[in-house]
């Protein structure tokens, strides 16, 4: 709890929980200001593959050496640049929309110029990867959590100003991330990394076939495909069935709630079961959540279909760069890198392939639970292999 509070004590640690929240705010409203600006679903699939490709090629620009060693001014500018693209978004212009929405994306992927500045900083430079990759992703839900509960509260100040747009409360969230980060102490020229505990030792990287990354890659985009039909057509169904829109808030707020608690029995349960073992068996509960999304509509349903999401999309996060890791050379931190490139990849897929369904009926749910079944044979597979069943060391030096 003391590692924890010192995140988010730091700086970076309070700009990614504010960086987190516009993620969350925007994961809501960007869907709901587009359906009401009256885009239709084409145009709307359309904004949202023109967010993904922009953040592919800024995830991988972020990670590159140059960038981060220019960490500090660059998420600055990044997070300014965030917040002029949501000012944009809430227009009747499809152009100028899907302009806004790329450069809201300079802000939503800054997690590795924040990571990199918590490694080296002052007061967190200490800290070992295990520790900061576990306290980075629990500020992300937490963050992720109040802005989907802001979204909610913005969203109510139109029954007294009917022209506010709601996702417009991610500017301030925004501006306030640019302002801690400019505030925060210049990162140390060389950061001083925990080594590890005596007598323990990384495990030597697996020779990986080809086949085995190629079904591992797969696994994650169809994962990740699955998670995006849900973050993007959920809310549109919700519209489309009459019901009140802050009712979008409340279900994603179930979910975000749920995965605070599920992720430390997730990282205690990572120390002893392989990766492929436990993301396969998320993927099979993915498959319960859609099946409920998709065969019944009431709110209940509705509800109950969320909570059971919260395992899903908790081991997908966590545990998806540790598999990938697996099967790179490179170890965690090749894993991580092209676990966010797959993201965007798994986005796309996600948001074009309901298009075949007809309008926002809950048949398209189908598509998510086909795409959670299939990765979960993938992973059940996949489980016994030695490249796979590694479990992660624990973390030295900082215990």
């Amino acid at each position: 709890m003391s590692r924890m509070s010192r995140l988010l004590r730091s700086p970076y640690g309070l700009c990614l929980l504010f960086g987190s929240a516009m993620t969350g705010l925007i994961s809501v409203g960007y869907p709901v200001a587009l359906e009401a600006a009256g885009f239709s679903k084409g145009g709307i699939a359309v904004f949202f593959v023109v967010d993904s490709v922009t953040a592919f090629a800024l995830a991988l620009t972020a990670s590159r050496p140059a960038s981060l060693r220019r960490a500090r001014p660059l998420l600055v500018v990044a997070l300014l640049v965030g917040a002029v693209g949501v000012g944009l978004v809430g227009g009747r212009s499809l152009p100028l929309v899907c302009l806004g929405g790329a450069l809201s994306m300079a802000a939503a992927v800054t997690m590795p110029l924040i990571i990199r500045q918590i490694q080296t900083a002052p007061g967190t430079a200490a800290l070992s990867d295990s520790v900061l990759a576990a306290g980075t992703r629990w500020i992300a839900v937490a963050g992720y959590l109040a802005g989907v509960a802001g979204f909610g509260v913005s969203a109510s100040l139109t029954t007294r100003w009917p022209h506010w747009t709601p996702v417009h409360a991610a500017i301030p969230l925004l501006l306030a991330a640019a302002a801690l980060a400019a505030a925060g102490a210049r990162s140390a020229a060389v950061a001083s990394r925990p080594s590890p505990v005596k007598g323990e030792t990384e495990p030597p990287p697996p020779a990986t076939p080809g086949l085995l990354l190629v079904a591992g890659v797969a696994a994650i985009v169809l994962l990740k495909a699955a998670d995006s039909i849900r973050l993007v057509y959920l809310p549109l169904f919700v519209v489309a069935s009459g019901r009140d829109e802050r009712l979008i808030s409340v279900l994603f707020l179930a979910t975000a709630a749920v995965e605070l608690l599920v992720l430390p029995l997730l990282g205690r349960l990572g120390e002893h079961r392989p990766a492929p073992l436990l993301l396969g068996a998320a993927a099979v509960v993915g498959v319960l959540s859609f099946t409920v999304s998709a065969a019944f509509a009431s709110l209940g349903s509705l509800l109950l279909s969320q909570l059971l999401y919260a395992p899903f999309t908790a081991a997908l996060q966590a545990l998806g760069p540790l598999l990938l890791g697996r099967l790179l050379a490179g170890g965690l931190p090749a894993g991580a890198g092209l676990f966010a490139a797959l993201m965007q990849l798994g986005s796309l897929i996600g948001i074009l392939t309901p298009l075949a369904v007809p309008g926002y009926r809950p048949g398209l749910f189908w598509i998510a639970a086909a795409f959670c079944a299939t990765a979960a044979a993938v992973l059940l597979h996949a489980r016994s292999t030695p490249a796979l069943t590694l479990t992660p060391r624990p973390a030295g030096g900082t215990r």
